[in-house]
């Protein structure tokens, strides 16, 4: 019965973001599209049919048992490379703002690293559920998941990506955390990987003068430091309350990107501090239905994936938070289930769907044998990983 109310939580949140996403996208881009495209529903059209799509692969992921997604990991790892590969081919790959992060297939726009997340997270929690005895060897456990999320990583980090391939990182580490590899080869690959960020950030010059106007925005307020200014600006603006909606000044034109990176910012301008506390409660509240779903999963495999695509949404929702208030440099990330754009959102109502599917689960065996009865080792607050092990 407790994950039965847990369920209607999460679908509760997700909807809810989802509406707001849908109203705040067109309130954030109906000026900007009714100019460039001729109709101001340019964008939540495509919206919508991006939601009713991601809503209907919530539904099926559901309903296929999750186990499926075990089966299910080597082909999904080939299928990610191949489409990360394919955007760097010029003859497939769209280029847009100097990057190549882009499939046109059938008439729209398809973002592979989007699905590249979800996989990752799928494969290392079928990793750490089958190799969990040889977790604490630095050969036979930590190496491989290292090596081959590296080479992912190294992929979108090509298009470049530097933002997605840097949340990929922290959510593989939060995962690995979990799981019970040893902390002293996570901080060991973390320092070793220290000089290859810097040269990565401080050697490329658009990285580089991002960093600097976070740290010093208002020493060029009208170029390099104009994104998060605007950004700030439009948070002051909104107060408590905001101007309402639909009032913001900051998206004419002002703040970049006010539909997808910087939707946060409308949020605060035209809701206020109401508004974004709102969402964040929400994403709280997802990230509560995540843990706990995960925490009561019948097997490992299934807790790894919970706290895996909790993950996935969370962290990235933190990191565009993070950026739009000022917290980190400016990075390209949308707000998951919020901002403008098809394969994020589909990629993550899958996740979600996922997610339900293991609550369902461990309700149906509850039903049936009763687990619950059984005691349970490990420390009693995660049944495997760091804090215990679990039954496969």
């Amino acid at each position: 019965m407790e994950n039965h109310k847990t369920e209607k939580l999460l679908i509760l949140a997700v909807l809810a973001l989802l509406l707001t996403g849908v109203v705040m996208v067109y309130s954030a881009s109906a000026v900007m599209a009714g100019q460039s495209y001729g109709e101001a529903t340019w964008f939540v059209k495509k919206q919508i049919v991006w939601a009713g799509a991601g809503l209907l692969v919530m539904v099926a992921c559901s309903r296929i048992p999750y186990r499926f997604w075990q089966a299910m990991t080597f082909p999904l790892m080939i299928v990610s490379a191949i489409g990360l590969v394919a955007v760097l081919t010029p003859a497939l790959g769209m280029e847009i703002n100097g990057s190549r992060r882009w499939l046109r297939i059938a008439g729209l726009s398809v973002q592979p690293s989007e699905m590249a997340r979800l996989t990752m997270v799928i494969y290392l929690a079928s990793y750490l559920a089958k190799r969990r005895d040889h977790l604490d060897d630095f050969t036979r456990g930590f190496l491989p998941p290292v090596l081959t999320i590296g080479f992912l990583m190294s992929l979108i980090l090509t298009e470049p990506d530097f933002g997605t391939a840097a949340v990929m990182g922290v959510m593989a580490g939060a995962m690995m955390f979990i799981g019970g590899i040893r902390l002293r080869h996570l901080w060991g690959v973390t320092l070793l990987g220290l000089p290859a960020v810097y040269a990565m950030v401080m050697r490329v010059d658009y990285r580089r003068e991002r960093m600097l106007s976070f740290l010093n925005p208002w020493e060029d307020p009208t170029d390099k430091g104009f994104q998060i200014i605007q950004s700030f600006l439009a948070l002051g603006q909104g107060g408590t309350v905001g101007t309402g909606l639909g009032e913001g000044w900051q998206k004419l034109y002002f703040l970049p990107y006010p539909h997808t990176d910087f939707i946060f910012a409308v949020i605060g301008e035209e809701l206020g501090l109401v508004g974004t506390i709102s969402v964040l409660v929400l994403f709280g509240l997802l990230a509560w239905c995540g843990v706990r779903i995960a925490l009561a999963a019948p097997d490992d495999f299934g807790r790894y994936l919970a706290f895996g695509i909790t993950l996935m949404i969370v962290v990235q929702a933190q990191v565009n938070m993070a950026v739009v208030t000022g917290l980190l440099p400016t990075k390209g990330l949308t707000l998951p289930l919020l901002s403008y754009g098809g394969s994020s959102l589909v990629a993550n109502l899958a996740g979600v769907g996922i997610l339900l599917n293991v609550a369902r689960a461990k309700r149906s065996v509850r039903m049936k044998t009763r687990e619950a009865k059984s005691p349970r080792r490990g420390l009693g607050l995660l049944p495997a990983g760091r804090f215990g092990r679990g039954r496969a």
